[in-house]
């Protein structure tokens, strides 16, 4: 008797943890696909060298790439910047279409909005501390199916400001 009332404990911890794992998916602190805004793209999945990038990433900054799978580093940034295409700020001389992947490594409760236009105008996007990084931006929209890759301008905001994002 003693043997079964054993096993009925662990039994019992076996099951809660196969319905445990059920109700709650396993994920990794990024993400690792794109859900969408308008449009999201079908290859923005989780990458060997984003991932490496990001854990090399300081905390708190933007890093936007002229290659896919965070490749060919164009801009790092922890802080706003209303025209990327111009020659001043933190992220200057980056022409529309340049960017083709992007990295975002938040602290806690910030987010960063990315804008169609410059000067923060236009559609725009947030990516918040749960949305690492986007290994492909082609195919991804704003709101108003502007190409992600056309971005403009970004901002910080809180997280909770955002109503707007493009991954889980």
């Amino acid at each position: 008797m003693r043997t079964t009332m054993r096993r009925i404990p662990a039994a019992f911890a076996t099951l809660a943890l196969a319905v445990l794992g059920a109700a709650v998916p396993a994920t990794g602190a990024h993400a690792s696909t794109a859900s969408s805004v308008a449009t999201a793209s079908p290859t923005a999945t989780a990458s060997e060298a984003c991932e490496k990038a990001w854990h090399n990433a300081r905390n708190g900054y933007l890093y936007l790439y002229s290659g896919f799978d965070c490749s060919g580093h164009l801009a790092a940034t922890a802080t706003d910047d209303p025209d990327w295409g111009d020659s001043s700020g933190s992220v200057h001389g980056v022409a529309v279409g340049t960017v083709r992947s992007l990295l975002f490594k938040a602290s806690s409760g910030l987010a960063v909005e990315l804008y169609a236009g410059p000067d923060y105008t236009g559609s725009h996007v947030c990516l918040t501390r749960s949305e690492s990084y986007l290994t492909e931006l082609g195919g991804a929209e704003f709101p108003d199916g502007t190409p992600l890759d056309a971005a403009r301008s970004h901002r910080w905001t809180w997280a909770s400001a955002c109503d707007v994002r493009f991954l889980d």
